[in-house]
């Protein structure tokens, strides 16, 4: 069931650009998830599940002025839009990339 949601939240909230260097870093990629979860009333998954699932579906990693993030990913669709307004981008700690709770947008 989880892999079926997981391969929805790619299909409705990403697109790929093949000509560019630019992609989504984990935090905003996992915020987005986060956002459309919310959206959809679904659980999440928990963040190490969440990069196993991204490691699955074989997405391309690379730098971009200095940050690893997913090549040739951005955000389209309701969640891109509610994580965007929301605010409640999650912010990276220093040392290893954790991710952290968003809390729920203000309505």
């Amino acid at each position: 069931m989880a892999t079926d949601n997981f391969a929805r939240f790619l299909q409705e909230c990403l697109v790929v650009e093949e000509d560019t260097e630019e992609g989504l870093d984990l935090d905003t990629l996992y915020g987005l998830y986060i956002s459309w979860c919310r959206l959809e009333n679904l659980e999440k998954i928990p963040e190490r599940t969440f990069g196993s699932m991204l490691r699955r579906h074989h997405l391309h990693w690379g730098r971009y002025e200095g940050n690893w993030v997913l090549v040739g990913l951005r955000m389209v669709g309701p969640a891109a839009r509610d994580y965007v307004l929301s605010g409640s981008a999650p912010m990276r700690s220093i040392g290893a990339p954790e991710f952290l709770e968003v809390p729920n947008a203000v309505a």
